[in-house]
C-alpha cells in the first residue's frame, strides 16, 4: 500500500513540475498582453477561456478545471497589473 502511494505521489509530482512549467510559460506570455489591451478585463475571453479549459477535460472535473482557470486569469491580470512598462 505504501509503495502504491509513493507511486502516485511521484506521478503527481511530475505533473506539479509540468504544470509549473507551463503556468511560467503563460504568464510571460500573458504579461506583455497589458500593453495591447484597451481594458485590463476582457470578460468575452474570460468566457471563452473558461468554457475551452471545461470542454478540454473529463466532464466530471469540469467544474474544478474551471475554478482552476478562474484563479490562472485571475492571477494573470494581477501580474500584468504589477508589471512595469
Amino acid at each position: 500500500m505504501a509503495d502504491k502511494l509513493s507511486a502516485a505521489r511521484s506521478k503527481i509530482d511530475s505533473l506539479d513540475r509540468r504544470i509549473a512549467a507551463l503556468l511560467t510559460r503563460r504568464f510571460a506570455l500573458a504579461i506583455p498582453l497589458k500593453a495591447l489591451k484597451k481594458k485590463p478585463a476582457d470578460p468575452a475571453r474570460e468566457k471563452q477561456v473558461l468554457a475551452n479549459a471545461a470542454a478540454a477535460g473529463k466532464k466530471i472535473f469540469a467544474p474544478s478545471t474551471v475554478a482552476v482557470f478562474a484563479e490562472i486569469i485571475k492571477q494573470s491580470k494581477k501580474l500584468q497589473k504589477s508589471s512595469v512598462k
